[in-house]
């Protein structure tokens, strides 16, 4: 590392070379990539002779989050920042969502969906930042490399790995391969020498499968096989609760030609033994009308979920976004459900990490759900194409609990060290008791993305 420790050798790698049209910097994730590329970008900002600029994001939020407010605001304390020479003449303008550089203005956009399109037809850009790019639908990539269409132009891209169908993929072998138009730079965690071994070692421990593989070692590969390949009974199934519940939740995924699976989650955040927070589910309510050579109707489920939570102090109940009626029966009876948070992937992520890391178990009593753990695989078919997707069979119950536990967040006393409320280490927990590795100290923001 070099440059007295605000930049390291690969972000200075990356800011040297990319000079090409295209510009890609890819890996694994808290690698770097965010503050070599934003450096970058910034650097071709203050050369750019006019103000076609624009920095894109998945979402209009995500692009401000992960770029634009770090060129804003101060790193925290003793963090790097390399971006604070340019803070000085920038200006933001919130309702215009555009950053103002001396002379220069930066629009920005989000590129979440096909619909977005509209945004950039039409458009020459002289610069194009476009951070989590493998997010973005193909029409979208394919519209923004059309618009680099001045000499001058370029784009800086940053990504963590997909499928090794994807577009973006191929740009990565063009450059490989020697194309003078596109260059591509890997980033790994060891590339990063702000990120210590602790933190290393959580992040390896609660990723699995096709996620440890390209968030952790960064590699472009495809979906398949098991999806909580982990999942073992002996570490995350329990004969009962593990501790006393401070309250509970609900998952709820509707179904009426398929099954109609819900379930509940005790939730903990371990204020009183400073044992940290954890969910189990405790109970679940499963109608398989094939089975049952029966469907009930949207009323019926509801009054069954009305009495099954009747003794329970219940704070959240999240549905299917999709079952706009069945909410609506639910509201008729006195209950209070939400839309869930419905994202595929952070929700798998999500259900892993709490798992892996001691914060998450089912009671035995659950076996339709301990079933669909057990057997919940990608779809072949969508990877093949360069999708990542479930297959869609068996997966009620665990599309209930990703609702609940990628939705909800449990409150915690503590102050974000790892210590419990009077400076003590938390002790250990969990149905077998003894403290897990991960519940040392929470995974944060290490300020080097």
């Amino acid at each position: 590392m070099s440059n007295n420790h605000i930049l390291a050798d690969k972000q200075l790698q990356f800011i040297l070379e990319s000079n090409k049209k295209i510009n890609l910097a890819h890996g694994a994730v808290r690698t770097g990539k965010t503050v070599g590329s934003g450096f970058r970008f910034m650097q071709a900002v203050d050369s750019c002779p006019d103000s076609q600029i624009w920095a894109i994001g998945h979402t209009s939020t995500t692009i401000y989050n992960n770029l634009i407010r770090l060129i804003l605001e101060p790193a925290a304390d003793g963090k790097p920042d390399p971006l604070a020479i340019f803070r000085p003449y920038c200006v933001w303008k919130k309702g215009d969502r555009q950053l103002l550089y001396k002379d220069k203005v930066i629009s920005t956009a989000g590129a979440k969906d096909s619909g977005a399109i509209g945004v950039f037809h039409g458009q020459t850009m002289s610069i194009a930042y476009c951070d989590e790019m493998t997010l973005y639908p193909d029409n979208i990539i394919d519209m923004i490399s059309t618009r680099l269409s001045n000499p001058h132009s370029i784009l800086i891209a940053t990504m963590n790995p997909s499928s090794p169908t994807h577009k973006l993929k191929q740009w990565i072998d063009k450059a490989a391969a020697g194309d003078p138009n596109y260059y591509a730079l890997k980033f790994t965690l060891e590339d990063n020498p702000f990120v210590d071994d602790d933190y290393k070692m959580r992040l390896k421990n609660s990723l699995s499968g096709v996620f440890y593989k390209r968030n952790y070692l960064g590699e472009w590969c495809l979906a398949e096989g098991a999806i909580f390949d982990f999942f073992d009974r002996s570490l995350y199934v329990c004969n009962r609760p593990p501790r006393c519940a401070d309250y509970w939740i609900v998952g709820i995924d509707y179904g009426t030609n398929n099954a109609f699976a819900a379930v509940l989650l005790g939730c903990s955040a371990g204020t009183y033994d400073q044992s940290g927070k954890m969910m189990w589910v405790e109970k679940e309510y499963y109608w398989d009308s094939k089975k049952t050579e029966r469907q009930k109707t949207s009323s019926e489920f509801a009054d069954d979920i009305k009495a099954w939570l009747e003794p329970y102090s219940v704070r959240g109940i999240y549905i299917d976004p999709a079952a706009a009626h069945f909410r609506l029966d639910l509201q008729r009876r006195g209950l209070h459900p939400v839309n869930a948070e419905n994202d595929v992937d952070n929700g798998i992520i999500k259900m892993t990490s709490e798992m892996k890391s001691g914060r998450l178990f089912v009671c035995a009593e659950c076996k339709n759900l301990i079933r669909e753990i057990e057997s919940y695989v990608w779809d072949p078919k969508c990877s093949v194409k360069g999708e990542d997707a479930p297959l869609k069979k068996d997966d009620h119950a665990v599309d209930a609990l990703r609702y609940a536990v990628n939705t909800h967040k449990i409150p915690t006393p503590y102050d974000g060290d790892g210590l419990g409320g009077n400076g003590a280490p938390r002790p250990g927990f969990g149905p077998r008791g003894g403290g897990h590795p991960l519940n040392a100290k929470p995974m944060g923001d290490y300020g080097f993305r």
